[in-house]
């Protein structure tokens, strides 16, 4: 545990010292590219069917069930995003076909443990992209859905702390942490995913594969939806109302 904290405080002192101001210098640079001011329009069009989305019925929505894998937990000095996996449901039902994939080449140096923890390699990053032509592209695959997350918690918070690092536009997403949601349904405080997917009984797939955990977490939440359905929860807002989450209206 020690070790822990000698190594977070070092990222922390490292990042202040002179990682944020190469990270600044490397934005700076980012910002003059199409493909910022593309992201910077597409994170604005994002929230307009917020309001809709919130009063459809459950089985006639489309979740975008995605995960992000990341260079840490800690965005707000430094960590990034390095994929993003996502998938389909639509009706009630997993949409095996409808998937995205990109691995993110961070600006700063991936170290061996994550790539390690990932599976990620250096091949991976130099045919990667950058996250302002990352982002915008699973925002285009997603848009008019409803994102999934597991936890939100974690996934919202990071993309939301990221884009405001690389001074963009703010999101605010309409959203489902099915974490919260499985919490919420059977009256416990630890359905992770792996838990879920031994009580389910889903295919196991390698873990902390950015797409790989996105399907299983599909497959979940297909599972969760049946079981709202059965609770008489038919709505965005009234799911959010059964797990007591806040219910923010678009602009």
């Amino acid at each position: 545990m020690n070790n822990i904290g000698i190594n977070v405080g070092y990222r922390i002192l490292k990042y202040y010292l002179w990682q944020q101001f190469i990270f600044r210098f490397q934005v700076k640079k980012e910002k003059e590219k199409l493909s910022y001011h593309k992201l910077s329009r597409t994170l604005k069009e994002f929230e307009e069917e917020k309001p809709t989305l919130q009063q459809k019925h459950l089985f006639d929505c489309t979740f975008t069930i995605f995960d992000l894998e990341t260079t840490g937990f800690f965005p707000e000095v430094g960590d990034e995003i390095i994929s993003i996996g996502a998938i389909k449901v639509k009706e009630g039902e997993v949409q095996s076909q409808d998937t995205f994939y990109q691995v993110i080449d961070p600006l700063q140096t991936v170290s061996g443990h994550t790539k390690r923890f990932t599976g990620l390699r250096r091949k991976d990053f130099m045919n990667g992209v950058t996250l302002p032509v990352g982002l915008e592209r699973f925002l285009e695959f997603s848009k008019g859905t409803i994102l999934v997350a597991h936890p939100a918690s974690f996934d919202i918070n990071f993309l939301q702390k990221r884009i405001d690092k690389w001074q963009l536009p703010s999101f605010n997403p309409e959203y489902v942490d099915s974490f919260s949601l499985a919490n919420g349904l059977m009256d416990k405080d630890d359905c992770y995913l792996d838990v879920l997917v031994k009580m389910f009984d889903i295919d196991h797939r390698a873990r902390h594969h950015a797409l790989n955990d996105a399907i299983m977490t599909a497959e979940i939440f297909e599972k969760l939806l049946k079981i709202c359905y059965k609770q008489e929860v038919h709505t965005i807002r009234g799911l959010k109302e059964f797990i007591g989450e806040e219910i923010h209206p678009g602009p």
